[in-house]
């Protein structure tokens, strides 16, 4: 009895700590798209790449593409894209839910 109590704390624990992870990690996530997304690039590439150490994901590598593309560093823009097909071969936009851009904004489908 005592092993199976440990073991549901145990899970709790792990399910609870990697819930508040993942949800710190998305809104720093959503904090670049909302930066992007209202025109301030340079907070979007430093929120990004600070993300990007903690969450090597290829849609924040994409995102941090276009805000460097946004800025004129189209040389590292490149880089990150390129990095992004590295990390996952199949990546398409349409994985992020943000798929279509429009003067500047991406918006979900």
């Amino acid at each position: 009895m005592k092993k199976i109590v440990f073991v549901f704390i145990l899970f709790f624990a792990l399910f609870i700590t990697t819930d508040t992870v993942f949800a710190k990690n998305n809104s720093e996530y959503a904090d670049a798209l909302k930066n992007y997304n209202s025109g301030k690039f340079t907070d979007a590439v430093t929120i990004l790449k600070e993300y990007i150490k903690k969450n090597p994901q290829p849609s924040a590598y994409y995102l941090l593409g276009y805000a460097l593309y946004e800025l004129g560093n189209y040389d590292e823009a490149n880089e990150y894209f390129e990095e992004t097909y590295l990390i996952d071969p199949t990546f398409s936009p349409a994985k992020t839910g943000y798929t279509k851009v429009a003067d500047g904004i991406i918006e979900s489908q």
